[in-house]
């Protein structure tokens, strides 16, 4: 917000810059080369710059008329332009007995062809600062218009050929542009104009000002108008209203728009550590306090999202605060993805991992940004649009931002008739983030995330479980490929699909009485597991899923770090089956797209007596919560 709306106020400085710096010459009363000099050597005493006057003409009066050609003001030793400031002629009229009591009115001010080239360097020196110097920042301070009545009175000002340039080598900015004033039709106001264009960090970077005449700077009475347009690569920024006081943003009535493919592109001109977002739009009203911006009213869609909420950035101490209330009227789960480095669905980077078979993407999360700006968000979604594999319902956080650490604390999803909660937190005081979550789950059903499936009907029960994970790296695929901690999980009381149970044991009759007749449940009197991780590497742990007919074990690995599976998942038979494989289904190959093969003992199926019994369930279920 602050970088952006500085453009806005170069129209501005450049006139006090125009208009202070040749006034002063109306003390000396002469044109003689002697007094020239004189003023040359004030004027760079002045400025810190060394200052050159080509000639000047002084015609007398209560009204006096100066003509100043070929000024030109050196640049710092360190500057790239021959110059900061010149122009061919500055032709200025000024009322004398204002000047008693420190009031400059200038009925007329022409400058023809002037130059301004405004230089930052690597260490955030600036050409135009006066700090090096610290009696001339006092008197320019002392003197530096507090209120709109204080600037100087410009009745008409011309600026014929005007050109700006901007360069900042620390931040990647570099501008060129024109700056001139127009005036309107019959009895329209004059406006002054600043076009801008260039590059910032390598992006296309273009910048249009339409604001009120110096007239209208100083007339108390009447809302100064700002119209300003900056183009960021594909972000948009806009501005445009009235102010009653543009010098201490007072009396503002301006309407705010930005819009662009991510929020975290507004980094570079903003200086706002923006999330990952799919394409936006937000809009709302721009307010100002002392060191405080406010966005109030907003309208923001995001994705297939829509939000709303008040934004505060408060720049009265370093680092600045951001904070935020958001409520989503609708929230689409997918538009969320790139928060950790993946892209909404239908996207490439998806496509992507897709035929890679992976689930984790590996490109990088910029957490860095986090040690820029500390925040305070929250979000509320009360409706949750969702795949049907991830029946989340409503979810809400708060983030807060603390010198370069994040925590999402609290955190609540409602999933499948249940709830998940927890903590979550990035440590990014370091160029590795430590990445930390611990999510307990309660009362989720089971067959929810079946939906659309044919097992949705015949699959139920409640899952409870808990997560516990650390891992570092800067893409959530190299903090998986770290992670070390466990995963349990536990359901009692209640049915599964028969077909999938039957395939799982491969017991080959039921299966296909199934497949032709028609799918149909099976009570389960226990599923429960655990999973380890060290070092990115999953390990099934005492998981298995009791049922009627058949106890399912589960053992092997997965390897985070390749985002593939080998597993094998044996069935112990409770009652005789005529026809049985007497061997284990193999589970391996990629995360999101693994083969089932079956590890075959004999060639062909035999009866099975079948001696498993029941699991004691709740006793396990205890056990396995209890560890740690």
């Amino acid at each position: 917000m602050r970088r952006g709306t500085r453009i806005a106020a170069w129209s501005a400085a450049v006139v006090t810059v125009l208009v202070a710096a040749p006034a002063g010459a109306i003390y000396l009363f002469a044109t003689s080369d002697f007094v020239r000099g004189q003023i040359e050597q004030r004027a760079a005493a002045y400025s810190g710059r060394k200052t050159t006057i080509g000639s000047i003409t002084v015609d007398w009066g209560s009204v006096t008329h100066l003509n100043l050609k070929d000024v030109q003001i050196a640049n710092a030793d360190w500057g790239k332009a021959d110059h900061m400031f010149k122009a061919a002629e500055v032709d200025l009229d000024i009322r004398l007995w204002p000047l008693l009591r420190g009031d400059f009115v200038l009925p007329h001010l022409r400058l023809l062809r002037p130059e301004l080239k405004l230089e930052r360097n690597q260490q955030d020196q600036s050409n135009w600062s006066f700090q090096q110097r610290p009696g001339v920042a006092t008197a320019v301070k002392a003197v530096k218009p507090q209120e709109r009545h204080q600037t100087p009175l410009v009745g008409r000002l011309e600026v014929e050929d005007g050109k700006v340039g901007f360069s900042d080598l620390k931040r990647g900015i570099d501008l060129d542009g024109t700056i001139s004033t127009a005036v309107g039709h019959a009895g329209a106001q004059p406006q002054a104009h600043l076009s801008l264009k260039g590059h910032l960090q390598k992006q296309p970077l273009t910048v249009r000002f339409a604001g009120g005449s110096a007239l209208m700077l100083r007339q108390t009475d009447q809302p100064y108008p700002v119209d300003l347009a900056i183009d960021y690569g594909p972000t948009k920024l806009a501005l445009k209203g009235t102010l009653q006081d543009p010098l201490q943003w007072k009396g503002a009535d301006v309407e705010l728009s930005l819009s662009g493919q991510s929020l975290s592109d507004i980094y570079p001109l903003l200086g706002i550590p923006g999330p990952r977002t799919p394409p936006y739009h937000l809009s709302g009203r721009l307010e100002r306090e002392p060191g405080i911006w406010k966005v109030t009213k907003t309208a923001w869609h995001a994705g297939n999202s829509d939000l709303s909420g008040d934004i505060v950035i408060d720049e009265r101490n370093k680092p600045g605060h951001l904070s935020a209330n958001l409520m989503a009227q609708r929230l689409d789960f997918a538009d969320l993805a790139p928060l950790i480095g993946a892209s909404p669905s239908g996207h490439e980077t998806e496509q992507q991992l897709e035929a890679r078979g992976e689930l984790f993407p590996s490109e990088p999360m910029h957490v860095e940004r986090l040690r820029v700006m500390n925040m305070d968000v929250s979000l509320d979604a009360r409706h949750v649009v969702a795949a049907s594999y991830l029946p989340v319902n409503a979810l809400s956080f708060h983030v807060h931002v603390q010198d370069g650490v994040a925590t999402v604390q609290p955190l609540m999803l409602a999933v499948a008739g249940g709830t998940v909660t927890g903590h979550f937190s990035v440590d990014a005081r370091s160029d590795i983030p430590d990445v930390r979550a611990a999510l307990v789950l309660r009362g989720l059903e089971f067959g929810r995330f079946f939906r659309g499936t044919r097992y949705a009907n015949t699959t139920h029960g409640k899952l409870q479980g808990r997560l516990a994970l650390q891992g570092r790296g800067r893409s959530l695929a190299e903090v998986m490929a770290a992670a070390n901690g466990h995963v349990e999980f536990a359901m009692a009381a209640g049915s599964v699909s028969d077909l999938m149970v039957s395939l799982a044991g491969l017991q080959i009759a039921d299966a296909l009485i199934l497949y032709i007749a028609g799918d149909h449940s099976i009570p389960i009197d226990c599923a429960l597991g655990r999973f380890d991780l060290k070092q990115g590497v999953a390990t099934f742990d005492h998981t298995l899923l009791d049922t009627r007919k058949s106890i399912l074990h589960v053992d092997g690995q997965v390897s985070f770090a390749s985002q593939s599976v080998q597993a094998r998942v044996t069935a112990d038979a409770k009652k005789f089956d005529l026809l049985d494989l007497h061997g284990p289904v193999i589970v391996s190959g990629k995360l999101r797209q693994p083969t089932v093969s079956l590890g075959r003992v004999f060639p062909l199926p035999t009866p099975t007596v079948g001696t498993a019994k029941d699991v004691p369930c709740e006793a396990m279920t205890q056990q396995l919560f209890s560890s740690q």
